[in-house]
């Protein structure tokens, strides 16, 4: 990975593959997730406001906590 390329850590999807939540490790060492839907072919991202995390398991946890349907 460049020191300066933001790297995906996790993806996880929900059982029909239109949903998933990135969980991101930035260059500067925080984490952050996203949350992403798919129309047709493409991926949009879930307006939401940015919040970052000390660690991995801490974005984990966040994104747990706040995406309903990962917990279907």
């Amino acid at each position: 990975m460049s020191d300066d390329a933001i790297e995906i850590v996790q993806t996880l999807h929900d059982d029909g593959d239109t949903r998933v939540v990135e969980i991101a490790r930035h260059p500067e060492g925080h984490y952050t997730y996203a949350e992403l839907h798919r129309e047709g072919d493409e991926w949009d991202a879930v307006d939401g406001e940015v919040l970052t995390y000390k660690t991995e398991y801490a974005a984990y946890s966040a994104a747990m906590r706040n995406v309903d349907w990962l917990l279907d």
